[in-house]
C-alpha cells in the first residue's frame, strides 16, 4: 500500500506492492473538503429548487449556487483524475478497469451538463414559473445522474477494498 504522510511530497512515498489498494492521504484530504464543498452546495440548492414558485424567490441565488457548483464540480473531477484513486488498484484487479473507465468517461459528460445548466439558468425568465419548472426537471435529471455516478464510484472504491483486504476470506 503507499500512503504518502501529510506534509510529504509526492517524491517521498512509502510504497509496498503487496496489495493493490493505493491510498493516498493527500487526496483523501482534498477529496474530503471536496465532498463537504459539493454537500453545502447541493445543501443550499435542494430547498430553493423544491418547486417552481419558490426558486422564483430565490433565482439570482440560484444561478450563483449553479455558476459554484459547476466551478467545484470541474475541481471534483480533475481531483479524481489527477490522484487516479483507482488506477493502482486497476492495475492489480483487472476486473475493475471496465468500471472504471466507464466512471472516468462520465465526468466530461456530467461536467457539460453542469456548465449548461449554469449557463441556462441566467436565461430563464425569473418571474415565469413555467420556464422555471422546466428548468427545475432539467436540474433534478443532471443531479440523479451525478448522484447515481457518485454511488458507483464509492461501489467501486469498496469493492477495490473488498478485494484488497480479502473480505469473506
Amino acid at each position: 500500500m503507499s500512503i504518502i504522510q501529510s506534509g510529504q511530497s509526492t517524491d517521498s512515498r512509502q510504497e509496498s506492492s503487496t496489495r493493490g489498494l493505493s491510498v493516498n492521504a493527500a487526496f483523501l484530504k482534498d477529496i474530503k473538503d471536496d465532498n463537504r464543498e459539493l454537500k453545502h452546495l447541493m445543501d443550499q440548492l435542494t430547498p430553493m429548487t423544491s418547486h417552481p414558485e419558490i426558486a422564483v424567490n430565490h433565482w439570482g441565488e440560484i444561478v450563483g449556487l449553479l455558476s459554484d457548483l459547476s466551478d467545484q464540480l470541474a475541481f471534483h473531477f480533475t481531483l479524481e483524475e489527477a490522484y487516479g484513486y483507482f488506477d493502482h488498484a486497476i492495475e492489480t484487479e483487472p476486473q475493475l478497469s471496465m468500471t472504471a473507465g466507464l466512471l472516468r468517461g462520465e465526468h466530461t459528460e456530467l461536467f457539460e451538463l453542469a456548465r449548461s445548466l449554469a449557463e441556462e439558468v441566467a436565461e430563464v425568465p425569473s418571474d415565469e414559473t413555467e420556464p422555471i419548472a422546466k428548468f427545475l426537471r432539467k436540474l433534478k435529471k443532471f443531479r440523479n445522474q451525478f448522484e447515481r455516478h457518485e454511488e458507483a464510484e464509492l461501489e467501486l472504491i469498496l469493492d477495490a477494498l473488498s478485494d484488497d483486504i480479502g473480505v469473506g476470506d
